[in-house]
């Protein structure tokens, strides 16, 4: 491998490629030279003003710079560079005005005199109405084009305004050379050096102060912020006159946010403008948020019912979360980080039993088009066409989710944005500009401070706009946005960092995680990686032996076992503590009591001072992510299996292993439905659907996470790229999942199967209940063969660790089991050791290095490590390098030890675990380092920095993501090229690369991605990788005869018969069930039925008329249904485009099931919430249900519901005949009345529960069933 050299300009690596690896990113000898010059050059810069207001502005050090230049907006928020430039050599500048001498002991305003004569005849009153009308855009009633540059207004003569009209600027760029020798060089050895002798880095003076808890230097009053005005902001909702209303009448924050919401939406479907919100409604909305938020609506409007919400019930209430958070906050104990004081004084904390932080505030940022393109006044010509975008406002969702950020600060201080898919680079572009404005609510700023995956993150500021601050709201415990940046990332001690790293950091504040230890400073040790001494070269990450893990004592597992509730001690936790992030493992040769913990300088990201860290206990808190566990088994996809086939694994294991599973599965269930063994289904359909972990994932998503099942939300999910093209059965973020608030319904077909199956129901008897066991069996029938998703018996996941202790040899793992695990050959669990041959990888395997044989052998000495896989740290690189690339910072590796595919696995070239020679080639660095930064704004005011740092942090908004088309082009490659061929060699690089390009800054040269697309363009995927309907028009890639038949194409003509014969036979699973009206369901109808009848023939009308009403009313609610499959309307197409569709009768999804009518081509959260919505009418729309006088509002809703199910099934049973089918569709009882019906079946069957006695031996929560399969280790 070539030595790192000075890295070449971009052209020149255009046109010729280079041996430098830009992936090398550690290096014995790092340049002292920085890697990017940043000085100013006043006698270079150019000026891009606007000719026509012939007004210039001086810019720190004679720069002369444009306020209304978009320059600083540059795509690559890491390049400063000169307005210059921008130009070539040869190239004409624009001839501008030259600006006047420059003072540097006066700074003021230069302004032309023929403008300066004009602005003396005006008051300062009428230049500050002026620029209000300026701002709207109009000048003394007359239209004032965008691109008209500045008014006479905009020339306030104001010394303040001076700094506000300076727009940021950018440094001027040494092209003479860059060094791209390892980007993270010099912040490992950095962290080496703190490792080792924990001294403070030299402090910066440059801009950024020091974040102090107390006292803020940066801390300003509302008349500096008198710059700030609604126009300047992207406003979400405000109203001045009603923003000060808030304030004075003490109305709480989640009644603001509520009414933003309703504010928020589409002008179509908004029922709420300001002006209905009068003087007395705020009055009445005085209060707390427990009191005050659940009847806003109520006060609102007047004629709405309160309303059941799911958001009240099972211990999400938002609303006493907010007040019990603001308490805490206001106390100034550490609570909401959940410390409790544990002395008299409250001079010593410990750790509670509550933390805050668990409010979710969320919002969708939606593009509303492209405004028509206009002609310029002055020119004539066409103006660019504009994006016009908007926000919209979710309701707060107290969900289980906690994060650093929010317990320290609270939760109303964050909003989550969603964003949508930029499709071209002036979405990109056009949405980073309105990321950057101040977003204005109530009179409040938020600003964006970080972006990843598709959420921009944006944080309260103690800026204000038409209101003052007031202390008993929390308006003192805000903070500046460079202060609260400074605080969390604080440059100046960090300036080795690349920025890109820098502003990727911010993320470790937002992983979802809870706070289970507090470290005493002393017990904080910072150590030294292993590195290998058997390497050649430089230094690389894959020779630091444990990047990522460091070690935790005894005494604090112990602690965290008792704060968790865990059975036995766990033996490594993936986590947070202070500016480290990583994997934890047990370090058993310490025995004190105290809790101890040993931080590698691989996991530390961002580096604070002693004094830091004793000042803030949020920084010395463990913040748990995940407790390492065993999940088994593990399931082979389209990557491994084409891996595996490449090492020497015969294809006809694969089809032996689907035909094991499906009948392992599926067939099992065939004998269960056909004894109607209820319970058997149930205990199917609750474990293989995931049930348990969808309910946990709902009402406490954050021990989902730690229970080993949950995404980081900081991290990319490898296991993305396994080819699952049907995902997990749920989508925890989907603000639609769990059952319906008023119906009880279930939105996920598993939980809607078991809790049918908890009512009594069973497929024999109920036709709705075998519609859905049906619709599941397909499900899962797709997953494993259109997925070639199998499961392996001998298999399992656990967590990477590396063997601190240095026992096991290169090629040697240890793993050993703490409960019934199909991986080891040993079934008393006797040891729960692994022995002999076993084949390791990680998601993505791109490579044939990526799938590793190694050997399982027991050591006695590491017998205490359980449930973690462990790699040697002897010999030349670590083993998780191998593996795609990995650490041991968390990664999860398969392990597998079924001997039809262990004995045929063979070894492949460790060539391929290397990027290909001449990669760095391919690549560009952004090469600004945080130092280089502040340099630049240390010259700078503090609207400037705020431009700057914010364009840094959302640089990622801007720029076009490739790894998803990069991975196709690997799929291609492997097919047309061979697994083992260059190119795919080089794309799969690249596609890691790009996955990983975010954060570290190394992106593909635009030329190179360019040829690579174009190469690669005129394929489709191949059929036996692409998911079913995705033919597209383009050439289908053949596979060339002498790289022989692809696994693949070889399982699929076999994997295509099983779905056809199981298909077929889940469709006849249900001819015999009944068809008959249940009685149960049914009887409170008949029963009124009856009584008014009676009633009737007395001469009594009464009863009758009611219950002809609550009928009336329910056959219109179930037309409202129909219509959801009949109606007009619009569905996005996968590419984006727009077309109108319109069911008939005839394809109702009342008449043919679930999968022909378009409505199902609508998302499946727009079908939830539609559905949902018939529902909501369905249990509030009856006017007048509590003034009945035969029925009291509990029966009435009986019997709705019970009519509800009667007229289903005979609207059912005719349109099933007409159209020549045993029966129709059911669900819409279901949805609209699940609970009351799984009632009336239950109280049939004499239960007072929905759930029925066999199944709550099966209740148990997962985490005591594996609690109780642990053994006791020696």
């Amino acid at each position: 491998m070539s030595d790192p050299s000075p890295n070449r300009s971009t052209a020149e690596s255009n046109n010729a490629r280079g041996k430098l690896y830009p992936m090398e990113i550690f290096n014995d000898s790092p340049s002292t030279s920085s890697s990017t010059s940043y000085a100013f050059n006043p006698s270079k810069q150019v000026s891009n003003e606007p000719i026509a207001t012939q007004v210039d502005v001086d810019g720190p050090g004679d720069m002369h710079v444009d306020p209304d230049s978009d320059d600083s907006a540059s795509s690559d928020a890491g390049s400063w560079r000169s307005a210059e430039s921008n130009f070539d050599d040869d190239e004409e500048r624009p001839q501008t005005p030259e600006p006047p001498p420059h003072d540097e002991q006066e700074e003021e305003l230069y302004v032309d005199p023929t403008l300066e004569a004009a602005m003396s005849q005006l008051s300062v009153e009428a230049l500050a109405r002026l620029q209000q009308k300026s701002d709207q855009g109009e000048v003394d009633g007359d239209p004032m084009d965008e691109d008209d540059g500045m008014s006479i207004a905009e020339t306030e003569i104001d010394e303040t305004n001076v700094e506000s009209l300076n727009s940021s600027f950018s440094a001027a760029t040494d092209a003479s050379g860059t060094t791209t020798s390892s980007a993270d060089t010099i912040e490992y050895e950095d962290s080496l050096t703190q490792a080792s002798t924990l001294k403070p880095p030299p402090r910066f003076k440059l801009g950024i102060p020091v974040w102090d808890d107390s006292t803020s230097s940066r801390r300003r009053t509302p008349s500096s912020l008198k710059d700030l005005a609604p126009t300047h902001c992207f406003v979400i909702a405000h109203s001045e006159k009603h923003a000060a209303w808030f304030d004075k009448h003490g109305v709480p924050w989640s009644a603001q946010w509520q009414i933003a919401v309703l504010l928020s939406k589409p002008e179509s479907n908004r029922k709420l403008k300001w002006e209905d919100i009068s003087e007395k409604k705020v009055q009445a909305l005085s209060g707390t948020n427990s009191v005050v938020g659940p009847k806003v609506l109520s006060v609102l409007f007047d004629r709405v019912r309160r309303r059941a919400s799911g958001l009240l019930t099972q211990g999400r209430n938002p609303y006493v979360e907010l007040d019990r958070e603001e308490a805490a906050l206001d106390k100034g104990t550490y609570e909401t980080l959940g410390l409790s004081p544990s002395s008299e004084d409250d001079t010593e904390l410990a750790m509670g039993t509550w933390w805050g932080g668990r409010v979710e505030q969320r919002a969708v940022m939606v593009n509303l088009g492209v405004d028509e393109p206009r002609k310029s006044m002055c020119s004539g010509a066409n103006r660019s066409p504009k994006v016009r975008w908007a926000i919209r406002l979710h309701q707060q969702e107290m969900r289980g989710k906690s994060c650093r950020f929010a317990r320290k600060f609270g939760s109303r201080r964050f909003i989550q944005l969603k964003i949508p898919e930029l499709r071209s680079q002036a979405e990109r572009d056009s949405l980073q500009e309105e990321l950057l404005k101040p977003f204005l609510l109530h009179g409040r700023i938020f600003r964006a401070f970080s972006t990843h995956d598709g959420t921009v993150r944006l944080v309260e500021t103690d800026e204000n706009v038409g209101r003052v601050p007031r202390p008993e709201f929390g308006d003192s415990r805000r903070s500046s946005f460079l202060d609260f940046l400074d605080w969390f990332n604080p440059l100046e001690q960090n300036a080795h960092q690349i920025i890109s790293k820098w502003s990727a950091r911010f993320t470790l504040g937002l992983s979802t995680s809870q706070p289970v230890l507090l470290f005493s400073s002393e017990n904080m040790e910072f150590i030294a990686d292993i590195v290998s001494d058997q390497r050649t070269g430089s230094l690389e990450s894959k020779h630091i032996m444990t990047d990522g893990c460091g070690r935790m004592n005894r005494a604090a597992l112990r602690l965290i076992q008792k704060q968790k509730g865990l059975q036995t001690m766990p033996t490594a936790l993936q986590g947070r503590i202070a500016g480290a992030k990583g994997l934890w493992i047990l370090d058993d040769d310490d025995q004190t009591d105290s809790p101890r913990i040993w931080i590698s300088a691989s996991q530390v990201k961002i580096r604070y001072t002693p004094e830091e860290l004793d000042r803030d206990p949020s920084r010395r808190i463990f913040d748990l992510l995940r407790i390492g566990q065993v999940k088994t088994p593990a399931r082979l996809s389209a990557q491994p299996i084409t891996n595996f086939a490449h090492n020497g694994v015969p294809h006809t294991v694969f089809s032996e292993l689907l035909q094991e599973s499906l009948k392992e599965t599926i067939d099992h269930l065939f004998e269960e439905w056909k004894t109607d063994d209820a319970v058997s289904m149930w205990d199917l359909v609750f474990n293989k659907g995931g049930v348990g972990h969808i309910r946990k994932g709902r009402y406490a998503k954050v021990f989902e996470r730690i229970f080993g099942n949950f995404r980081d939300t900081e991290e990319t999910d490898e296991s993305s790229w396994t080819s699952d093209d049907f995902g997990s059965p749920v989508d925890l973020d989907d603000s639609n999942t769990g059952p319906d608030p008023n119906s009880g319904w279930p939105t996920e077909l598993a939980e809607q199967i078991v809790e049918t199956f908890q009512a009594g129901f069973t497929p024999s008897k109920c036709a709705y209940l075998a519609s859905m066991m049906k619709s599941y069996l397909k499900i899962e029938v797709k997953r494993m063969i259109q997925g070639c998703h199998i499961p392996v018996k001998r298999s399992a996941e656990a967590f990477a660790a590396p063997d601190f202790s240095g026992t096991l040899k290169p090629g040697e793992v240890f793993f050993r089991s703490s409960q019934q695990c199909g991986l080891v050959d040993d079934p008393v669990m006797a040891d729960g050791i692994a022995r002999g041959d076993m084949i390791i990888f990680r998601y993505p395997i791109r490579t044939p290095s990526d799938g590793r044989l190694v050997r399982a052998v027991d050591y006695p000495k590491l017998r205490n490590f359980t449930d973690v896989l462990l790699f040697s740290t002897l010999g030349e690189r670590s083993g998780a390098s191998i593996l795609a690339g990995g650490d041991y910072d968390g990664d999860t590796i398969h392990m597998i030890t079924e001997p039809r595919l262990v004995t045929m696995f063979k070894n492949s070239s460790l060539n391929f675990a290397d990027p290909p020679e001449g990669f760095g080639g391919y690549v560009e660095t952004v090469a600004c380092r945080g130092g280089e930064v502040l340099a630049g704004l240390s010259s700078l005011n503090e609207a400037e920095q705020l431009r700057e740092l914010q364009l840094i942090l959302l640089e990622p908004v801007t720029r076009e993501k490739y790894y998803g088309r990069y991975s196709t082009m690997t799929d291609i490659s492997t097919y047309i090229y061979g697994y083992d061929s260059d190119m795919t060699h080089y794309l799969s690089y690249m596609f890691s690369n790009e996955l990983d390009a975010e954060k570290s800054g190394i992106h593909v040269l635009k030329d190179v991605w360019e040829n690579d697309s174009s190469h690669f363009r005129k394929w489709n995927q191949p059929a036996c990788l692409r998911k079913p309907g995705d033919e597209g028009k383009k050439k289908e890639p053949q596979r060339p005869s002498h790289l022989g038949p692809f696994v693949l194409d070889a399982l699929n003509p076999f994997a295509r018969d099983q779905e056809k014969r199981y298909l077929d036979l889940i469709d006849k699973l249900d001819e015999d069930a009944d068809t008959d009206c249940d009685p149960a369901l049914v009887a409170p109808v008949d029963q009124a039925d009856r009584r008014a009848r009676r009633l009737k023939g007395t001469g009594q009308d009464g009863m009758w008329d009611e219950l002809e009403r609550l009928k009336r009313f329910v056959e219109g609610n179930r037309k409202s249904w129909a219509r959801l499959f009949t109606e007009q309307r619009a569905v996005r197409s996968s590419q984006g485009s727009i077309r109108l569709v319109r069911t008939n009768s005839s394809t109702s999804q009342d008449s043919t099931g679930p999968d022909t009518s378009d409505f199902f081509q609508l998302p499946k959260k727009t079908q939830i919430q539609k559905k949902r919505e018939i529902a909501d009418e369905f249990w509030n729309g009856f006017d007048g249900i509590d003034r009945l006088v035969y029925f009291s509002e509990d029966e009435a809703r009986r019997v709705m519901a019970s009519y509800a199910y009667h007229h289903a099934h005979d609207h059912a049973r005719r349109t099933a005949a007409a159209n020549g089918r045993r029966k129709g569709s059911l669900e819409y009882a279901f949805v609209v009345a699940f609970r009351t019906l799984a009632e009336l079946k239950g109280k049939h069957h004499g239960q007072y529960s929905i759930s029925v006695d066999p199944f709550q031996n099966f209740m148990i929560p997962r985490k005591n069933v594996r609690d109780e399969g642990r053994m006791e280790l020696d």
